[in-house]
C-alpha cells in the first residue's frame, strides 16, 4: 500500500489533471490568481513591521524624517496592497465560478466514459462497479456543491502565504521555521490521514449503506409513497429501519475516528510544542533588547502566518475529498473507458431485411453458475418475422440483449446481416438492429426528441417523424399535442405534458421505426406493449408486421394470441431452441408451445379477453 503522501500526490495530480483538460484558461487565470494572493500576505508583514518599528522615529522627528518617510512608505504599500488584493480576489472569484462549470462538464464526461464506454453493459451489472461508479457520482456531486475546485485554490493559497511566511522566520533564526514547518506538517499529515480514510470508506465501503439511507429518507418524503405508507401503518417501521441503516454506515467513521484518535494527539502536541518554542524565544529576545519592536512585530505575524502549513479546516477536507473522487474516477475510466469505435458503414437501404445466425452460444450471468443460454443455435432469414416465447426466466430477454450487441457470449457466434458481434464493428451492427424493450426509456423531453432518437438524422424532419408513429398507431399522441412536435412529454415541464403509458408505448415503437426508416433491418419488440390490453397489442403487433414488410422482426411476448401470427415461433427452455415452427406446427405437436397457448387460450376465454 502506497504511503500517505504518495496517495495524496496522487489525488491532487488527477484533480490537477481534470482542472487542467477542462479548461486551461480558467485553471492558469485561477491558479495565478490565487498565487498572488498567497504572495501579497508576506508584503503586508514586512510593511507592518516597518510601520511599527517607524513609529518612535515619527514621533520624535516627523513626517519629515527618514523615519517618516518609511512610514508613509509603508502605509502606501499597505494601500496599494489592500486596493490590489480587492482585484487580486474579484478575479479570482469570476475565474474559479468559470473554472467550476468547466469541472463540472469535465467530471460528468468522465463519468459518462466510465458509464457509456464499453461498448456493453456487463460492467453496469457488475455489484462492485456499480456501487464504485454511483459512489464516485454521488462524491462527484458532493465534491462541485461543496466548492471543490474553488476550496484546492484556497488552499493552494494559505499553503503560499504559510511558506513565503515561514522563509521570513529565517531572519530570525534558521532554524525557527524549520520547527515551525515540522510541528504545522506533523499536526496536518495526521489529520489529512484521518481525513483520507474517513473518504475512502465513505465512498468506497459505506457508499452502499448511504445510498440505501437516503432511498430510505426519499420514501419517508416522497409524494409517490405518501399513500401505501398510511395504508399499510409503515411509518414506525420505515423511520426505524431509515436509523438502522444511517448508523450501520456512521459507525465505521466513528471507528475510522477512534483509530486515528491517537495520531490527532501526537499531533497537536508537536504543533504545541513547536509554537510554545518559537514564541517563547521571541518574547525573551524582545525582553531583553536583541528585537526590535519592528522585527518582534514581523517574526510574530510570521510564526502566526506559518499555521496554514497545518490544518485549513473546511477547504482542505473538501478539496481532499475532490481530490479523492478524481483519483476514484480516474481508476474507473482506466478501467471502463471510452473505447474508440469505428465509424459505421453507409447505411443499408430502407426496409432491407437482415439476417441473424446464432451457433452454440453459452451466455452465463456472472453472478450465477448455471448458463442461462447453453448452445443455443438458430436461423432467422431475411424479412421473416420470428417470435420469441418462453417461461419466466427461460433468457429470451437475454438473447435479445445479445442481438443487440450489449452483451458478449462466452462462447459461439452471433452474426446480424453478415457482422459478428464478437469481432465485428458494433456500431455498424447496431445501426441495423432497432430495439424496444419492455422497460424502455421515457424520455422527458419533445416529442420530436422521443421519436427522433430512432434515427438523429431525421429527428428535424417532422413529416419524415410523422410516418412511424402512423405506424405504431400513435397518431392520437400528436394530436393531443395539437401537432407541436416540441411538446416536452413530462408535466414537471412548463407548457408539457404526460402521456398514458400505452400512449407512451406507441411513442417507443415510433421510436424503434424511425430507426427502420432510418436503415435498421432488424427490430426487436422485447415485450415492450404490457401496457395494452390483449386485443390491443395483437392489433399492434399484425399493424407492426403489415408496415414493416422486407425488415426481419423478432417479437417477443407472454401472450402467445399475439404472436401466433408470426411467420415462424420458438421456444426458448433450457437455453435452447426447445421447439420450432408456425403457430399451427407447434399446435399440432402438442408440446410445451401447445400446452402454454391451451392453458392462455382456455383463461382468456373465461375472461372474454381475447378469441385465442
Amino acid at each position: 500500500m502506497a504511503s500517505m503522501p504518495v496517495r495524496t500526490a496522487r489525488r491532487y495530480a488527477a484533480f490537477t489533471d481534470i482542472l487542467w483538460r477542462s479548461s486551461r484558461r480558467w485553471t492558469g487565470l485561477a491558479v495565478g490568481c490565487a498565487v498572488l494572493a498567497g504572495l501579497l500576505p508576506a508584503v503586508t508583514i514586512i510593511a507592518s513591521g516597518v510601520l511599527v518599528g517607524s513609529a518612535g522615529g515619527v514621533a520624535s522627528g516627523g513626517l519629515s524624517s527618514t523615519a517618516g518617510h518609511r512610514a508613509v512608505t509603508a502605509l502606501v504599500v499597505f494601500g496599494a496592497v489592500s486596493v490590489l488584493y480587492a482585484l487580486v480576489g474579484a478575479a479570482q472569484g469570476y475565474a474559479t465560478s468559470a473554472l467550476t462549470a468547466h469541472y463540472v462538464v469535465a467530471m460528468d464526461d468522465r463519468l459518462a466514459a466510465v458509464s457509456l464506454g464499453p461498448d456493453r453493459i456487463a460492467h453496469l451489472e457488475d455489484v462492485p462497479t456499480a456501487r464504485q461508479l454511483a459512489a464516485a457520482v454521488e462524491a462527484g456531486r458532493e465534491g462541485v456543491n461543496l466548492g471543490g475546485p474553488g476550496d484546492a485554490l484556497v488552499v493552494l493559497q494559505m499553503r503560499l502565504s504559510a511558506f513565503v511566511a515561514a522563509l521570513i522566520l529565517f531572519a530570525y533564526q534558521w532554524w525557527a521555521p524549520l520547527l515551525m514547518a515540522a510541528g504545522w506538517l506533523i499536526f496536518g499529515w495526521t489529520l489529512g490521514r484521518w481525513v483520507n480514510t474517513l473518504y475512502d470508506e465513505l465512498i468506497q465501503v459505506t457508499g452502499s449503506d448511504r445510498r440505501r439511507a437516503e432511498y430510505l429518507r426519499g420514501v419517508l418524503h416522497g409524494q409517490g409513497t405518501a399513500k401505501e405508507i398510511r395504508i399499510f401503518g409503515l411509518a414506525d417501521w420505515l423511520v426505524g429501519r431509515y436509523a438502522d441503516v444511517w448508523m450501520s454506515a456512521m459507525r465505521l467513521v466513528w471507528r475510522n475516528r477512534q483509530r486515528t484518535s491517537g495520531l490527532i494527539g501526537a499531533g497537536i502536541v508537536a504543533m504545541v510544542l513547536a509554537n510554545g518554542l518559537v514564541i517563547s524565544l521571541l518574547g525573551h529576545d524582545a525582553f531583553t533588547g536583541h528585537l526590535s519592536t519592528g522585527r518582534l512585530v514581523v517574526f510574530v505575524q510570521a510564526m502566526f502566518a506559518t499555521v496554514s502549513l497545518g490544518l485549513i479546516g473546511d477547504p482542505q477536507w473538501n478539496a481532499g475529498r475532490a481530490a479523492g473522487t478524481a483519483e476514484h474516477v480516474r481508476d474507473l475510466g482506466r478501467r471502463f473507458g471510452r473505447n474508440d469505435r469505428p465509424a459505421a458503414g453507409t447505411p443499408a437501404a430502407e426496409h432491407a431485411g437482415a439476417g441473424v445466425e446464432l451457433r452454440g452460444v453459452r451466455f452465463t450471468y456472472p453472478s450465477r453458475e448455471r448458463p442461462t443460454l447453453d448452445g443455443l443455435d438458430l436461423s432467422v432469414p431475411p424479412g421473416q418475422s420470428l417470435a420469441i416465447v418462453g417461461v419466466n426466466g427461460a433468457g429470451k430477454s437475454t438473447l435479445i440483449k445479445l442481438l443487440a450487441g450489449l452483451y458478449a457470449a462466452d462462447s459461439g457466434s452471433i452474426t446480424i446481416d453478415g457482422i459478428d458481434a464478437a469481432t465485428g464493428n458494433l456500431t455498424e451492427l447496431r445501426a441495423r438492429v432497432a430495439v424496444v424493450f419492455q422497460d424502455f426509456l421515457r424520455y422527458e423531453l419533445p416529442l420530436r426528441d422521443n421519436i427522433g432518437f430512432g434515427n438523429l438524422a431525421l429527428r428535424g424532419d417532422a413529416d419524415r417523424l410523422a410516418v412511424p408513429l402512423d405506424e405504431a398507431g400513435g397518431t392520437a399522441v400528436l394530436d393531443r399535442l395539437d401537432g407541436d412536435w416540441d411538446t416536452v412529454l413530462s408535466a414537471a415541464y412548463d407548457g408539457g405534458t404526460d402521456l398514458s403509458g400505452g400512449q407512451w408505448q406507441r411513442v417507443a415503437l415510433a421510436r424503434a421505426l424511425t430507426a427502420v426508416h432510418g436503415g435498421a433491418g432488424l427490430l426487436i419488440l422485447d415485450e415492450p406493449t404490457a401496457a395494452l390490453d390483449v386485443r390491443a397489442e395483437v392489433e399492434l403487433f399484425e399493424r407492426l408486421l403489415s408496415v414493416v414488410g422486407g425488415v426481419t422482426t423478432i417479437l417477443v411476448s407472454h401472450r402467445l394470441s399475439s404472436v401466433r401470427h408470426a411467420d415462424r415461433i420458438v421456444v426458448v427452455a433450457d437455453g435452447r431452441i426447445a421447439e420450432d415452427g408456425t403457430h399451427d406446427e407447434l399446435l399440432a405437436a402438442g408440446g410445451l408451445y401447445a400446452r402454454m397457448f391451451t392453458l392462455q387460450a382456455q383463461r382468456f376465454a373465461e375472461t372474454g379477453d381475447v378469441d385465442a
